[in-house]
């Protein structure tokens, strides 16, 4: 009876001596596989598309329907410039495409190979008050006056597009494979990946709206109204005399 205690005895101790040492073993496959994901050599090619849209004229629409539209836009136009309106909607979106590789550990490594990004603009639109008389000074002075805006957004798109594009180029370069631990959920790790480049894409896009905003206030502001409220006020008293 003693000696099958021992025997029993003996053979708890052996398990719980080696027990530990395999899951340190374990424990190490693990740190190896990340590391070796971690660091694996890949390129991540990025497709980046942009568009600037058709623009459309409209005049079907009342100076005070503008005046709506424009306070929900967030934009103040004074004056006879409140017959006029420029719209246009800032698209942003992108599409993050993985591959994962099979690991010693029985994990997984998921690996970023293809970016698709798209910053552009959709709808470019000019609203023109009904009110306002084709042909006549100030249907031409407020018609200018929203191509211009127009004109600004594209020279914006045009100007920041490609900082965009390099700022995303070397900010993703940053970004390595996702390591995915035996019995982890790779679906989890797809979107903590995909969030470190919306980490990154996000603000650029959002300095971009900002930026344009800054610009278009520079031609929306009193001295500019004075100045080319002028251009038809001279117009009209020479049309008089």
């Amino acid at each position: 009876m003693n000696y099958t205690m021992k025997n029993l005895f003996f053979v708890l101790i052996l398990f719980n001596l080696f027990a530990p040492l395999g899951e340190a073993k374990a424990a190490g496959m693990d740190i190896l596989a990340k590391h070796q994901c971690e660091e694996q050599d890949f390129s991540l090619k990025i497709n980046f598309t942009t568009s600037y849209g058709k623009l459309v004229y409209d005049q079907s629409k009342t100076k005070a329907e503008l005046s709506v539209m424009a306070q929900r836009a967030g934009i103040f136009e004074k004056g006879v410039f409140a017959a006029g309106l420029a719209l246009v909607n800032i698209d942003s979106e992108y599409e993050l495409n993985t591959m994962t590789q099979s690991l010693s550990d029985g994990g997984h490594c998921l690996i970023p190979y293809q970016l698709n990004v798209h910053v552009g603009y959709s709808q470019p639109i000019i609203y023109l008050a009904k009110e306002l008389e084709k042909g006549s000074c100030t249907y031409n002075l407020v018609l200018r006056h929203e191509q211009v805006h127009q004109q600004i957004n594209k020279q914006a798109l045009e100007y920041f597009v490609p900082q965009i594009y390099q700022s995303i180029k070397e900010q993703t370069a940053q970004i390595k494979p996702m390591y995915i631990a035996p019995q982890s959920s790779e679906d989890k790790a797809a979107q903590e990946l995909t969030k470190k480049y919306h980490q990154i894409i996000t603000p650029l896009v959002d300095n971009f709206r900002d930026q344009i905003l800054a610009e278009q206030s520079k031609l929306d502001n009193q001295q500019q109204y004075q100045r080319e409220g002028d251009i038809c006020r001279q117009f009209n008293r020479k049309s008089r005399s």
